[in-house]
């Protein structure tokens, strides 16, 4: 389906036949973050009992056939009629209810012992009689429920679904241009529902021509805000799980200042080709303001490779590494050298090498010596090696994202939570649950890094700097490299004014076995730049023993700021944790209420001023000038605690 398409769906707030009715988006529009537009107040009424009209006579209706968008035609049920499966059974009752303007519903299935549909009865939406469940006995509950006895029974005869009794008359009225308003239509209230509760929750949706939900994508406000900060490295994932639906699940993730996985919105969708993968990307690019990631990890996918190229054409892309080499044993376990040197070699190849020069010389040997030549994988691998071989990588920063590790761990956080078998609103209740969660860890990290003091290990200035602005987090990471240094012994190998190299030898423990490694590091006297072959710095933010080895031996014991990374600091105040999420445990900071109620105006005022040069311009002003009044000088918000 376009993307432009302009099917409309209505979703209701209730799940009970006389609810209220709502407008949801129309296909691939967004929930709007303003609340002013004017929304039905629509109820489902009680007809008199009357015959089922022709189709002909039908509000819209053209044909005793009733045409389909698009000029299809769809028959009316008869006895006899037979279906290659029950899910072609229940699509075509379901497109032939909408064409009538009635709501369709399975009233009784039984099935064998294989678990396949064996018998069904589908029927009318009002079938059955109201049953009141609300004690006001002088205010009862609207029903939809008129006893309604329009339905079809289908039998499994020889493999195929056969209609074997059709009740096609109604005791109530039909209208085929508001069959959008049944609860068939309803599943994606969610939506609706959380931009109700958040001005800046936003969603979109992308409907096929029926109005049945193809693909949708939804991120809250707190989620929203937090790509502003952690935004620099996103991985995407649709491996960990696929819905009921065949929908894969498709989160967009980052990690924050203690290491730990954060959302940065999800998606549904209903395939994984170019196409679909390109309106998620570009549905989550303007979700975040057109802000493209510096850097993406995906899975070794050609649609998602395609589809990036498409929509973030700078960003860097990265395949995950732990993905290709899983693969492995399956393309080469195979061969007889396999155990004998042939894995050992390639594993080499891919993690020893230091330069560009040196892996395409080490992949040649390796090639050469197993006469691979002709290995169509290896092949495809070598053609994309950029995206996945660490030498062409390390001078990208990935926040110790190399791995799908940070994947792999939301997925085990999203565990317990979603299953393959969790329905749609069971799903996004149970992901407001799992990110609850997920706040709450965050909180308390924040508690123990302001009010837990990891002691230092050494007398370093340096370490101690670490420890007052990281949190525990990252100054574990930092005490990692400095207890590394007490084996570090740097030897100079030249020497061109005030540029250094030197080489420093290390041990690396690999699979239980240590291995020795040199490096060379770069350092510039008259201005502390130093770059390290290893590339830990560059790759994760953390310095590494072998930089930190260069200052001692150079006497420097201050750390500049170019090597302190705001990401992984524990003393700056982060504007996502001023945002109430759909999620939040209700317990809010005052910062966060006074900050959620300044953002709502402020959505409202944006709504009305940008309808008009002259608005915008008057508004910006008036902001410019609020800015100044209250200036710098306030105290920024305390850090929210537990």
């Amino acid at each position: 389906m376009a993307i432009s398409s302009t099917t409309e769906v209505l979703i209701c707030k209730e799940d009970t036949p006389g609810c209220e009715e709502t407008e949801a988006p129309s296909s691939s529009s967004r929930v709007h973050e303003h609340g002013e537009e004017e929304r039905p107040d629509l109820h489902e009424t009680e007809y008199g009992t009357v015959d089922s009209p022709p189709l002909d006579q039908l509000d819209g209706g053209s044909s005793p056939l009733g045409q389909m968008e698009g000029g299809d035609m769809i028959m009316e049920p008869k006895s006899g009629m037979e279906f290659d499966s029950f899910e072609e059974l229940m699509e075509y009752y379901r497109l032939y209810a909408k064409k009538c303007g009635f709501g369709s519903m399975t009233q009784r299935s039984e099935r064998d012992d294989e678990g396949n549909v064996r018998y069904v009865t589908i029927g009318c939406t009002r079938g059955g009689k109201a049953q009141n469940r609300t004690m006001n006995v002088a205010k009862p509950r609207p029903t939809g429920k008129t006893d309604c006895k329009a339905r079809i029974n289908a039998l499994k005869v020889q493999g195929k679904m056969r209609l074997t009794t059709v009740h096609n008359t109604h005791n109530h009225g039909l209208s085929p241009q508001k069959s959008r308003f049944f609860r068939c239509n309803r599943e994606v209230n969610y939506f609706t529902r959380m931009q109700y509760k958040n001005l800046g929750f936003f969603a979109l949706m992308d409907l096929d021509d029926d109005g049945r939900l193809k693909n949708v994508f939804w991120a809250d406000p707190r989620s929203r805000a937090a790509y502003q900060d952690f935004g620099d490295v996103v991985t995407f994932d649709t491996t960990y799980l696929t819905n009921r639906y065949g929908m894969p699940f498709a989160p967009f993730v980052g990690v924050n200042h203690h290491g730990q996985s954060i959302l940065f919105g999800a998606g549904l969708i209903s395939s994984e080709d170019t196409e679909t993968f390109t309106w998620l990307f570009q549905t989550w690019l303007e979700c975040m303001d057109g802000i493209a990631p510096p850097t993406i990890i995906t899975n070794q996918d050609r649609a998602m490779k395609n589809a990036i190229s498409i929509v973030f054409p700078k960003s860097r892309h990265r395949f995950c590494l732990w993905h290709i080499l899983k693969k492995v044993p399956e393309k080469l376990g195979s061969h007889r050298a396999y155990k004998s040197g042939l894995k050992t070699q390639l594993m080499k190849c891919v993690y020893d090498s230091q330069t560009i020069e040196e892996f395409e010389k080490s992949w040649e040997e390796l090639i050469g010596a197993y006469n691979l030549e002709e290995n169509v994988w290896l092949q495809s691998l070598y053609a994309e090696r950029t995206h996945w071989v660490p030498v062409f990588l390390k001078e990208y920063f990935w926040a110790g994202m190399s791995t799908t590790q940070r994947s792999e761990s939301m997925n085990a956080f999203f565990d317990g939570y979603v299953h393959a078998k969790t329905n749609l609103k069971e799903f996004v209740d149970q992901f407001d649950n799992a990110l609850r969660k997920k706040m709450e860890n965050e909180i308390s990290s924040d508690f123990q890094s302001f009010s837990v003091t990891i002691p230092c290990i050494s007398r370093s200035p340096m370490e101690k700097r670490f420890q007052q602005l990281y949190t525990n987090a990252k100054f574990r990471e930092v005490q990692e490299q400095v207890m590394g240094l007490v084996d570090m012994d740097p030897s100079l190998l030249r020497r061109d004014g005030v540029k250094k190299t030197y080489l420093v030898e290390d041990e690396v423990l690999v699979d239980e076995f240590t291995k020795h490694v040199n490096f060379h590091v770069d350092f510039n006297e008259e201005d502390c730049d130093v770059k390290c072959s290893c590339g830990l710095f560059q790759m994760r933010g953390i310095l590494c023993r072998h930089i930190l080895a260069i200052f001692k031996c150079n006497g420097i014991k201050t750390v500049q700021d170019r090597y302190i990374l705001n990401r992984w600091r524990k003393d700056i105040k982060r504007r996502y944790t001023l945002i109430s999420s759909t999620y939040d445990t209700g317990s809010q900071q005052e910062d966060s209420n006074r900050y959620s109620s300044l953002l709502n105006i402020c959505y409202r005022m944006i709504t009305r001023a940008a309808g008009s040069k002259e608005h915008t311009e008057d508004a910006m002003a008036k902001l410019y000038s609020m800015i100044e009044l209250y200036g710098d000088t306030q105290e920024p918000p305390s850090i929210p605690k537990c």
